[in-house]
């Protein structure tokens, strides 16, 4: 078997001429069985020559790619169910380190994928006794909390949610309304409110047991009322109620009501939405809400959506053309953002669902002026803008900087090697305050060990590289010493970094 596995590998050596072979085996952490069909995928470090591919394993977990360039590359596999693992990392939070493949020769890998986390226990009456049918969801603990996962008890009130990756989550017990009467919501361990709920850490390849939840009887809320559609009143509209742990959709009867599952008090907001068809077009509606008692009159008055006309402008007031670099958007609710996507503008023009919406322009931003905000002296408009649409055309504009700031350097080790492939990553950072200021950027070094960063605001920031983790906080980013920074408008700053590494 091996005589045929080298007399194999030998020919395709031979093939390949002085191109590099690169195979392995992918396996489950737990167990060390084979994956079968697990995606295994390689990219070169930026100024190589090879290019991206992908392979399935096979039946017994083995994957082999066709002859590739000798260089750095960063090696990927995942498999449904299981936590994607990048080749070198270290833990669930670190980045992948390159694989260096060499002319003519032969590299072997073996990588473990981890299962996700779960989360088990049991929902309970006040007595102990199991709630049939009650549904169950994990968020991240963030504020607003994200929703995760959610799960149905059984008969015995157990559920199980799983599919999770590490971290702390809370854990809630939704409102549930039974024939002899409803539960309020309470999170786990035993809170009404999530600022006091217990976080569950959840790691790889295990489950957190004994998780149980007794959420109180108590008064749930209707909430109803009718749509109104001028222009079409016999369209069917569909009636969104969404609060910070989640949301509920209907849609309306043929004269135009709405009514939905009985809510726990809170903050709410409502969004309707139909379609026309080609003539009438989309039509919505907004409203902003607070439930502490049954409100079954709660009407809405569709319009068309709001046309948002951008205004593009330098710091002198001179109009620019938008079009070269795109606008992002992501709609804000009370249970979370939306994922940001670009906008495709029409002369600059575009319709938005009414609600509140976040902006970003991937360039340097020096003021942005929107329906409900403005940007004030002194604060950065190099992030997300939020403004609220709910006018028949409102306006959003960017002033922009000419001549942004950039950042180049080099990342060495601690013995001056230059380190190809590593990730950099640069937070906006207010000085005074010692927090985050906008979002956080990255990219990795190429084969040179260079990096660079471009479309910068003026301002604070701070950078690091390192192996140690993909994604960093600001917490992160303090333990690891990341390098304080300014800034200029115009100026291309030259950094040399030294790369991280965590103790």
């Amino acid at each position: 078997m091996n005589s045929l596995r080298n007399l194999s590998l030998s020919l395709l050596l031979a093939a390949a001429g002085h191109a590099a072979v690169l195979r392995g085996l992918v396996v489950e952490a737990q167990t060390g069985k084979a994956l079968a069909r697990a995606l295994v995928v390689v990219q070169p470090v930026s100024g190589g020559n090879g290019a991206t591919q992908s392979v399935r394993t096979n039946p017994n977990g083995i994957f082999l790619f066709p002859p590739m360039p000798a260089g750095a590359y960063l090696v990927t596999a995942s498999r449904r169910a299981f936590a994607p693992v990048q080749y070198g990392q270290k833990g669930w939070k670190g980045s992948g380190v390159p694989v260096v493949l060499e002319e003519a020769n032969e590299t072997n890998l073996r990588i473990a994928l981890p299962r996700y986390g779960a989360i088990t226990g049991r929902i309970v009456d006040e007595n102990d006794v199991g709630l049939p049918e009650h549904d169950v969801i994990a968020y991240r603990n963030t504020r607003p909390p994200v929703m995760v996962a959610k799960a149905t008890t059984d008969d015995r009130g157990v559920y199980r949610i799983f599919g999770l990756e590490p971290g702390p989550y809370v854990v809630r017990a939704a409102t549930k309304l039974y024939d002899d009467g409803g539960y309020l919501p309470a999170f786990y361990k035993d809170s009404p409110t999530v600022e006091s709920a217990r976080p569950v850490e959840v790691v790889l390849d295990q489950d957190v047991p004994d998780i149980t939840i007794r959420p109180s009887p108590g008064r749930l809320y209707n909430v109803a009322g009718t749509v109104y559609n001028p222009g079409n009143p016999r369209v069917q509209t569909t009636v969104t109620l969404v609060s910070d742990m989640g949301s509920e959709s209907v849609t309306t009867e043929s004269n135009g009501r709405y009514k939905f599952t009985p809510v726990a008090p809170g903050k709410y907001e409502l969004y309707a939405m139909a379609f026309g068809g080609r003539t009438q077009g989309v039509t919505a509606a907004f409203q902003q809400m607070e439930i502490d008692r049954d409100q079954t009159e709660t009407n809405l008055t569709m319009r068309p959506e709001p046309e948002v006309q951008f205004v593009f402008e330098d710091t002198r007031g001179a109009p620019l053309d938008g079009s070269p670099v795109q606008v992002l958007a992501r709609q804000k609710q009370l249970s979370g953002d939306s994922a940001p996507q670009f906008l495709r503008l029409v002369n600059n023009r575009l319709t938005f669902v009414p609600g509140r919406w976040e902006f970003y322009y991937a360039f340097y931003v020096a003021q942005f002026t929107g329906p409900t905000r403005e940007t004030r002296r002194g604060e950065r408009a190099d992030g997300w803008n939020e403004t609220v649409l709910n006018q028949a055309t409102p306006t959003v504009k960017f002033v922009l900087s000419t001549s942004p700031g950039a950042i180049h350097g080099v990342v060495a080790n601690a013995a001056r090697d230059k380190v190809s492939g590593v990730p950099v990553f640069l937070e906006p950072y207010d000085v005074e305050a010692r927090r985050r200021a906008g979002e956080l950027r990255s990219t990795r070094t190429d084969v040179h060990g260079q990096f660079q960063f471009t479309g910068l605001a003026p301002g604070g920031y701070r950078i690091v590289s390192t192996f140690e983790f993909q994604m960093p906080d600001a917490a992160t980013m303090e333990a690891a010493g990341a390098l304080v920074i300014k800034v200029e408008e115009g100026i291309d700053l030259p950094l040399e970094l030294l790369r991280y590494v965590g103790r």
